[in-house]
């Protein structure tokens, strides 16, 4: 019809529009002209349709072609109108910071502003968003932005507080994730309208109870279930908890999120459409005796509720509002009518805020896994009829669908290959529910009391239990991951080209076989490709491998009898950093003589000879012309030579190092990690490690693999 295809050009032009002017400045009155020319052909060849359709009836074979070829001219006006609204719409909300911000970055600056989001607690401290005034209360000027603050974990932070910080304001800046691939963490900011970082600044609570009531009060109710989740569980079953019935999941210590990646069931920690529908479906299951409208009434009330539980977060309402397609569609079987309901769901978010289309991973994951779901999971099911029971056929069809449709995007986008996805999502998923379900029995029961949640927190503590070990079984497998930093975009398009026309071409009664052949062409193309890309990784790894040894092999044979002492200091004065290295002549570097690999291998080590006052600290801040003090983890004195391996605390071993741009002093700590480990296993001398960190020690980060820092970084955590 007519009506369907005029449907979906306005939506897909609406959004390609949108996302090519998300990469590409597009000129606006350029746009706006094309839009208002691509009008002119949608009036006219409408009004020819209305009159020739008029009638109808006296219509020959040819008229019929002729008016089919003005609903393809039709069709198209209204494509490039919806794309240049799409631009226009883009180029509306692009607006850049305030310029009387941006001419303060790099300095350490007084404001004041309101807490406008929950402060997310994270495992080295807190982030909090912050709409900041110029200046403080007395002198706030008319200019604000969007801060995200880093602060310490011990600060009673909440949603509506009003404060004053005081930090050094930066630009956020892209770094690169522990797959290899580049985060570009300028957009995904500046998608909630943030411009501007600051780390551990000082802050100041100077009122409470500001923002939204209502937000303050769904905030409030969340806190309240955590802590009574708290109170009854343990760790680490309280935090997997969290993360299943709250989407709390930034607090998971660093391995325990590697493992739910390793195994591909980190979407069931996260607010997304999947975890939002097991709810829902719970509460029908509960309703079944009753008619099917309420029961649905009921799965939609329930996402209701569990959305405002959970804070109301964008991310929450996205999710609910898939969650509710998905419902309608499995319930009443009407898959088309609930995908022209999910595009013009995504279409209306994409209207609210263009910038979640390119720069807002969890969207995009909800929206594919929801088509997934509507779409491929009722092709799939055939190939599940073997499975006698209908409940975890249901799983097993979901998941892999799911899992088929989002692969090829999160290899794109992510960088990561679960082998073991499949058999840990069945081995764990059918369980997930009831966990849920009697996640919020537990929390609900304990905020009345703890006596009434003991026999609901024991059954949770038991499934909680199975799944955490399941979870740490598979992900310690061998090659249980792969990392693919480089999955080609190009054939990304393709393979979902190729996805969508399996499930999408009209099928007939021989078209059974070629649709098939097509479904397993997509997927071996995307293993095929992983795998030939995960070992061209590994080549990679290989030779920064034996760039690495060779780096090493160097610094053993060039001058090894020349010893490091605070005598090679030539100045101490006008030192200049050369990035995040120090200048040689201030800082050569320095040992103890008595360091041996017998005293530094002792765990506990450095806490016993580190030993850098702060009268040194000013003095080492001094030299090279830097401010003292600095915002708390702007700038740290450190080691050139660590403490690790046998660096002294004299002066000449001392310099002040930022946190940013990267590689900064947290990537510095990752090398004497290695330089530490190869010490103590004797495949490096000592005398090596020392004079490779005082010459160089970028050299070796920059030869580290993706996950050689990875795993560095839970041993330096730990």
């Amino acid at each position: 019809m007519l009506r369907d295809k005029v449907f979906y050009s306005a939506c897909f032009g609406f959004g390609v529009g949108v996302l090519l002017r998300s990469f590409f400045n597009f000129n606006p009155i350029i746009a706006f002209v094309i839009g208002l020319v691509s009008v002119i052909p949608i009036l006219f060849f409408s009004a020819k349709f209305l009159l020739k359709t008029s009638a109808k009836t006296e219509l020959g074979v040819t008229e019929q072609s002729e008016i089919k070829k003005r609903d393809w001219k039709i069709i198209f006006s209204i494509f490039v109108f919806a794309f240049s609204v799409g631009i226009l719409r883009f180029n509306s909300v692009d607006k850049p910071a305030p310029e009387v911000f941006i001419n303060q970055v790099n300095q350490k600056i007084s404001l004041s502003g309101i807490i406008t989001d929950e402060p997310i607690q994270k495992a080295d401290g807190v982030e909090i968003t912050v709409a900041a005034m110029e200046g403080l209360p007395a002198q706030a000027g008319t200019a604000t932005t969007k801060i995200l603050l880093s602060a310490v974990k011990d600060g009673d932070f909440a949603y509506g507080d009003n404060v004053n910080f005081t930090g050094k304001l930066q630009s956020p800046t892209d770094f690169i994730t522990d797959q290899g691939k580049e985060f570009d963490y300028v957009n995904y900011l500046k998608k909630d309208g943030i411009f501007f970082v600051m780390r551990y600044p000082q802050i100041e609570i100077t009122s409470r109870g500001g923002g939204s009531f209502i937000k303050r009060v769904l905030f409030s109710v969340k806190e309240k279930f955590a802590g009574a989740i708290n109170a009854i569980l343990s760790e680490p079953e309280s935090t997997m908890m969290r993360g299943l019935i709250l989407g709390d999941r930034a607090s998971f210590s660093t391995s325990l999120k590697q493992a739910f990646v390793n195994t591909g069931l980190i979407h069931v920690v996260t607010v997304s459409g999947y975890n939002v529908t097991l709810v829902a479906e719970w509460i029908m299951k509960i309703f079944s005796f009753l008619p099917i409208n309420f029961a649905i009434g009921a799965g939609i009330f329930a996402i209701f509720l569990y959305v405002m539980m959970i804070g109301g977060a964008q991310t929450a309402i996205r999710a609910g509002i898939m969650a509710s397609l998905v419902l309608l569609a499995r319930i009443s079987g009407r898959t088309y009518d609930a995908g022209r309901a999910l595009i013009f769901a995504g279409v209306i978010m994409i209207f609210i805020n263009p910038f979640i289309l390119a720069y807002d991973v969890s969207f995009e994951l909800s929206f594919l896994a929801t088509i997934a779901v509507i779409f491929l999971t009722p092709k799939l099911e055939k190939y599940f009829l073997w499975i006698r029971w209908k409940w975890f056929r249901d799983i097993a069809s979901i998941t892999a669908a799911a899992y088929v449709f989002v692969l090829p995007f999160i290899l794109y986008k992510m960088g990561n290959f679960s082998l073991v996805a499949l058999p840990a999502n069945l081995a764990v998923l059918p369980v997930i529910p009831i966990t849920m379900i009697l996640g919020f029995v537990t929390a609900f029961a304990g905020l009345i009391s703890k006596v009434l949640a003991l026999a609901p927190a024991l059954i949770s503590f038991i499934l909680l239990k199975y799944e955490l070990a399941t979870i740490n079984f598979f992900s310690h497998l061998p090659l249980a991951s792969l990392t693919i930093p480089d999955f080609p975009f190009s054939l990304t398009i393709f393979i979902y080209l190729i996805l969508f026309y399996y499930i999408f071409a009209r099928s007939g009664k021989n078209k059974t076989s070629p649709r098939l052949i097509v479904l397993v062409t997509a997927i071996l193309l995307t293993i095929l490709t992983a795998g030939f890309l995960s070992l061209r990784h590994y080549e990679s790894n290989r030779a920064a491998k034996q760039n690495l040894e060779a780096i090493l092999l160097n610094a053993t044979t060039e001058n090894p009898n020349i010893p490091f002492s605070p005598d090679q200091r030539i100045k101490s004065s006008n030192c200049l950093l050369r990035g995040p290295l120090p200048d040689h002549e201030c800082t050569p570097g320095a040992v103890f003589p008595d360091a041996t690999i017998e005293k530094i291998c002792v765990k506990g080590y450095t806490k016993t000879v580190r030993n850098v006052s702060t009268k040194l600290r000013k003095q080492v801040f001094a030299e090279y012309g830097i401010l003292y003090p600095q915002p708390t983890g702007a700038y740290e004195v450190d080691h050139l030579i660590p403490l690790a391996i046998g660096g002294s605390n004299d002066i000449a071993n001392l310099f002040p190092e930022a946190a940013v741009p990267i590689p900064g002093f947290h990537e510095k700590d990752i090398v004497e990690v290695y330089l530490q480990q190869e010490v103590c296993n004797y495949r490096v001398a000592l005398s090596t490690a020392q004079r490779q960190a005082a010459n160089d020690w970028l050299a070796v980060y920059n030869n580290l693999t993706p996950e050689e820092i990875l795993t560095l970084k839970r041993k330096y955590a730990q």
